[in-house]
């Protein structure tokens, strides 16, 4: 006799482990399946986890080699980098937060977990595979699909090579490069690329458009990309990487400039962060009437699928591809699910953190949204020089940029680069949620002196000229 469950749901990183807990906690029958090591998805092991761990690193680092402005006679600023300690450091959180999380799980009762695959046989049947064990087939009522992404592999020839990693096995190297070449300056080449620098890696940067983080503030994007050339961070822009070509103990990357012409760069680790792919691979969606796009999981704005019962959530649906997308997609499918109605979220509304050096952090439109939208909006700015917090910490590079329609003043971006700029989000994020309007954040009382106070400030600077 097959177990029959009220929902399957497969993934269980930030998107499917809440999802699951929402509806196990409200009684339901449910199975979640996971295919990696535990419960937390790209984000806990291959993403936001391990390469904020990395950087935390080499923000103390940096801390270290500053020490003497801030009045601290350090016998020598010669500090000695344990790459295994790091490494240890990182499987210890990791295995801490994946134990953790099954454990809290494990305690609901409606809520079983296998650490396998899944396969549909149809839009009712699943072929469930535990690690290690024989397969197993169960009935479900509903499924959700919540299998995340995977990094993109373009077809450049040389990728092969062993010395070519993606955004995941960088993460597990056992050395610090001596010469790093990463393709692609979105928020992983970018964050990494700093990371590895301060470790002592001689970093070049490769990007096919004409600045970094095509999708932030070019402004803010553009200013940081400044201050990485400052730093002697080699940033190519505007180039076409044509193959990638093994020699001695590295590789020759071959490139086109923006002129046509043909370039070499010699490097002992390439990185590839090209982007990433909805993850559908031995899913059995053919079993289903599921429909996939070039961008992944076809769903409505409800995130129903076209096979009525199934739906899908996280990077799998496609952009934007954050675990906090997945976790608020989530928590308001299992809601609805549950027979209490709350709206979905509204990519309008999305907010995102940069973790480069400073932190770029983004909340709503940027200026290229609101334009192409033919929104009629000012900005709002504070330029972070005159900031008694970011003087105090010497982090005084970075700019505050607030959107706001021009007739009603509804706040609906705001755009932070600065140091400290991910904990402003919060704050961001509710702004533009609400629609706040400028004048409700002028009269805000924020604490001084902290970095949060610029969001009045700018506000209220603002209306003082209008």
């Amino acid at each position: 006799m097959l177990d029959k469950y009220d929902y399957l749901v497969i993934g269980g990183g930030p998107g499917g482990t809440p999802v699951a807990s929402a509806l196990a906690s409200a009684g339901k029958q449910v199975l979640l399946v996971e295919k990696g090591a535990g419960l937390g998805g790209t984000c806990l092991f291959e993403g936001c986890i391990p390469s904020k761990i990395f950087r935390e690193s080499a923000r103390r680092l940096r801390e270290l080699q500053e020490s003497g402005d801030f009045g601290l006679c350090m016998p020598t600023r010669d500090v000695h980098l344990d790459w295994s300690a790091i490494q240890e450091r990182k499987q210890v959180i990791l295995h801490l937060r994946s134990t953790g999380a099954i454990q809290r799980i494990r305690q609901n009762s409606s809520l079983d977990i296998t650490l396998g695959s899944a396969m549909f046989l149809d839009n009712s049947h699943a072929r469930i595979t535990p690690n290690a064990e024989k397969p197993v087939d169960i009935e479900f009522k509903q499924a959700i699909i919540a299998t995340g992404s995977k990094p993109f592999r373009p077809p450049i020839k040389g990728v092969e090579e062993s010395c070519v990693v993606d955004s995941a096995q960088i993460l597990e190297i056992n050395h610090v490069p001596e010469r790093l070449a990463i393709i692609g300056a979105g928020p992983i080449g970018v964050e990494l690329g700093q990371v590895f620098h301060t470790f002592g890696s001689d970093v070049t940067l490769y990007e096919a458009g004409a600045h970094i983080l095509a999708h932030a503030d070019q402004e803010l994007a553009e200013r940081l990309q400044q201050q990485m050339t400052e730093e002697q961070i080699r940033i190519i822009t505007d180039c076409h990487i044509k193959r990638i070509c093994r020699t001695g103990s590295g590789v020759f990357v071959e490139y086109q400039t923006a002129a046509g012409q043909t370039a070499h760069h010699f490097a002992d680790t390439v990185l590839l962060v090209t982007g990433r792919r909805p993850n559908t691979e031995g899913l059995g969606l053919e079993n289903t009437a599921v429909k996939q796009t070039p961008h992944g999981i076809q769903v409505d704005e409800k995130l129903q699928t076209t096979e009525a019962n199934i739906f899908a959530l996280g990077d799998v649906v496609g952009q934007p591809m954050f675990a906090h997308w997945a976790t608020a997609q989530g928590l308001a499918l299992a809601k609805n699910l549950l027979g209490q109605p709350v709206p979905f979220p509204d990519a309008d509304h999305n907010s995102a953190v940069i973790f480069s050096e400073p932190e770029l952090a983004m909340a709503g439109l940027t200026e290229e949204q609101a334009q192409s939208r033919d929104i009629e909006y000012e900005v709002a700015r504070y330029d972070y020089k005159r900031d008694a917090r970011a003087q105090i910490s010497n982090r005084a590079k970075g700019l505050l940029k607030i959107l706001y329609e021009s007739d009603s003043h509804r706040i609906i971006g705001i755009h932070v680069l600065v140091e400290g700029a991910g904990d402003l989000m919060g704050e961001a994020a509710l702004a533009v949620t609400q629609g706040m309007t400028l004048e409700e954040l002028a009269c805000t009382i924020h604490p001084h002196p902290t970095l949060t106070e610029s969001f009045s400030l700018a506000a209220r600077s603002a209306l003082q000229k209008r």
